[in-house]
Formats: structure tokens, C-alpha cells, sequence
């Protein structure tokens, strides 16, 4: 939301984990000396602010509304909402990673990525946790009829299908269907990944492991935050 000049208050840009602060906003943003130890752990707070509240405590909310709901009725029924959230997170996670105000930025940079290349490059080669689960075949599919299926058309597409969990495999995230051209996504298992994949960058963020993920980090909170166009 971006208020009008007459209101007094700078842009929400996350809400705060401070009690009587409430919100993050623009200008507690532009207040910080990223170059100060101190205003760096607020950065990277404030970034977490914005995932956890905004996306990863509404999963929960939705994880356990659904397990009571099991509980006295033996069906679920969120998995799909939580896998459209999950699908928001890892396309955010992929910006921030390469400092891109959006996805269309990939097709601008020297080595051009559409959209789907941008989106399976993260999945398979940019992230700390999920490229030891996607192959280039997994993410194809994954990007084409979950991400896009669930963002674009609001179902999965082909055969691909969302489920609680494997019974056999309790660990196992998602797998290939046997036609080759479709997966079962294992919700409850598959956002524990997105998770693990959101503590591994925050991780990196605050021990500075790799200095372009910093660099990259604050052009996109700059981008979001109306510093850059």
C-alpha cells in the first residue's frame, strides 16, 4: 500500500515484530547504515518480518485449521492454498537471490531468461535446499503446472496433483508420476523444504557467506521500497 502525500505515515513495507512499532516502513528502511553491524541484523529482520508474517505464519494458521479439521472430519482441505503461498515464496526468494525488482528482469540481464528459465534456474542451481531435490525435468514441470497452473488458472495442470503427504515416504517432498510428464507434490513435506530454504538465506545474510547475496538483497529492498525503478 502506498499512502497519499497527505498522510503523514511512509509506506508499510513489512509488519514488525516489535510490539508497539507494529509495521516496517520506508523510511526505517532508508534510516539503516547497511555497513553498521547492527543496522545490517535489522535488514535482514526486517526481510524476515516480511516473509514470516505475510506468508509463512498464514501457512500455519492454515496447517493447523486443517489438521483439527481432519481430526473430525478425516479430509483436508488447505493444501492447495498453501501450496499457491509456497509458490509466492520461492518466486520472491529467487528475486531477492539476484536482486531483481521482478521476474521480468531475468529476460534484461546479459545471459536473457524468460520466465520459466528464470524460475527453474532457482529451483535447480540457485537455491542452498531445493536444488537437491529438483532436476531440470521436476522444475520444468513444477514451474508449468503447479506455479503456473495454481497462479495463472487457480488448478494444477495435467496431471499433476497436490497431496498431504506419502504414507510410505514420510520425508518425500514430490515425485515423478510414472508417464514422466507430471508430479505429486507432498504439501505438508514440500513447505518444510520452502522453510528450510528461507533459514538457509537468512542464514547467509547475517554470516555474509556470499557477498553477491548481500549485494543482490539490497537491490531488490531497495527496488521494494521505491529506491530504485
Amino acid at each position: 500500500m502506498i499512502y497519499k502525500e497527505s498522510d503523514n505515515r511512509s509506506m508499510w513495507i513489512a509488519p514488525c515484530r516489535i510490539p508497539d512499532k507494529r509495521y516496517w516502513t520506508v523510511e526505517d528502511w532508508k534510516a539503516l547504515d547497511l555497513e553498521n553491524y547492527g543496522d545490517w541484523k535489522t535488514a535482514v529482520e526486517i526481510f524476515e518480518d516480511r516473509i514470516q508474517y505475510r506468508y509463512l505464519d498464514a501457512i500455519k494458521e492454515l496447517q493447523r485449521s486443517d489438521d483439527e479439521f481432519y481430526k473430525q472430519h478425516h479430509q483436508r482441505r488447505f493444501g492447495f492454498s498453501m501450496m499457491a503461498l509456497d509458490c509466492l515464496i520461492i518466486e520472491t526468494l529467487a528475486q531477492f537471490y539476484e536482486g531483481f525488482k521482478d521476474s521480468e528482469e531475468a529476460k534484461h540481464q546479459p545471459i536473457s531468461l524468460n520466465n520459466s528459465q528464470f524460475y527453474t534456474r532457482f529451483l535447480t542451481q540457485k537455491s542452498f535446499i531445493l536444488k537437491d531435490y529438483f532436476n531440470q525435468t521436476a522444475a520444468t514441470i513444477f514451474y508449468q503446472q503447479i506455479r503456473c497452473g495454481i497462479l495463472h488458472q487457480a488448478e494444477t495442470r495435467e496431471n499433476s496433483t497436490i497431496w498431504y503427504r506419502d504414507q510410505d515416504h514420510p520425508g518425500k517432498p514430490f515425485e515423478l508420476l510414472e508417464d514422466g510428464k507430471s508430479l505429486r507434490i507432498f504439501w505438508f513435506n514440500f513447505h518444510n523444504l520452502v522453510k528450510d530454504e528461507f533459514d538457509a538465506y537468512c542464514t547467509c545474510l547475517r554470516t555474509k557467506q556470499i557477498p553477491d547475496y548481500r549485494a543482490n538483497f539490497i537491490k531488490k529492498m531497495d527496488a521494494i521500497c521505491r529506491v530504485r525503478s
